[in-house]
């Protein structure tokens, strides 16, 4: 008896661990013939990680539709350099940052397509993040035509001539990264001064223990080692994350519920905690199951 118990017990946790290893997710409706998919993406990895997976690239050829967060075609982002360009300079961050902090920052952008005075602080702010994780984490090859996981994967939808959606527009997404957590203000240069502090110090550290730790998320993504912790209530920090994906479910419904086969790749954070996109499909009834990637 002892022995079954033990053994079942195995099962169970083998099952939650396999539950846990994986960024696809099968989506399908109680007594529809058709099943759809969701992806957690991770912005800053190349097409060589999806090129390794070919039953990813295998379903979004068969899909019917693709759901990105954003559609970013060359158009669009001409479009969107334009207004960062258009904008009114301003150096008030050369006022407020640390000057060290400053002199680094006017040398380590100096190749950027926009520069740091047509930006806002969150920009800056994911703009560090975004290069610190290409340099720092190993996420792209060498030999990588694509350094965006998304452009790669709207890239591979338009040769297999499938439909896409953006769930949001650009206008929408710059609200959301300068805004501050509680997206009730636009986050000022003197807020975001010592996040700013720590990205640059980030930049330079040769500190393995710190390297690891600014890599854990990206190395995690990589092996399929995550926690999607689908018993974990949404705090007070992540209402931009359950506002969002509270906005884009009515949307995934309706195209989910027209029996069509829908690709949804979408951030992976977004399918985090009871608020993510996968426990809310769960709580509308749908079988939500991971796929194994190898």
């Amino acid at each position: 008896m002892k022995k079954k118990l033990l053994l079942l017990v195995f099962l169970l946790l083998a099952n939650l661990t396999f539950a846990q290893n994986t960024i696809l997710w099968s989506v399908k409706k109680p007594n529809s013939e058709k099943t759809s998919y969701i992806l957690g993406t991770f912005h800053q990895m190349g097409n060589s990680f999806v090129d390794e997976k070919p039953l990813i690239k295998e379903l979004l050829s068969k899909s019917e539709l693709i759901i990105f967060e954003s559609i970013e075609d060359s158009k669009t982002k001409a479009e969107v350099e334009e207004v960062f360009l258009n904008r009114k300079d301003d150096y008030s961050y050369r006022e407020i940052l640390h000057q060290d902090d400053v002199q680094f920052l006017n040398n380590y952008s100096k190749d950027w397509k926009i520069p740091i005075h047509k930006l806002k602080p969150g920009e800056l702010i994911l703009k560090l993040h975004q290069e610190i994780v290409k340099e720092r984490c190993s996420t792209i090859n060498t030999t990588d035509t694509f350094q965006q996981m998304e452009d790669y994967l709207q890239h591979l939808a338009k040769q297999n001539s499938v439909p896409v959606l953006g769930l949001e527009t650009y206008v929408d997404q710059m609200k959301v990264i300068n805004s501050s957590h509680t997206d009730k203000e636009e986050l000022s240069w003197d807020k975001a001064k010592n996040i700013i502090h720590q990205y640059v110090t980030d930049a330079n550290t040769n500190d393995k223990k710190r390297l690891k730790q600014i890599c854990s998320i990206a190395n995690n993504y990589m092996r399929m080692k995550l926690d999607y912790q689908f018993n974990l209530k949404c705090s007070g920090e992540d209402q931009l994350l359950t506002k969002r994906n509270n906005k884009w479910m009515p949307q995934i419904l309706k195209y989910i519920n027209d029996n069509k086969t829908v690709f949804i790749a979408v951030g992976l954070y977004h399918l985090y905690y009871d608020c993510g996109i996968i426990s809310q499909l769960k709580r509308e009834g749908y079988e939500v199951k991971p796929i194994k990637l190898k």
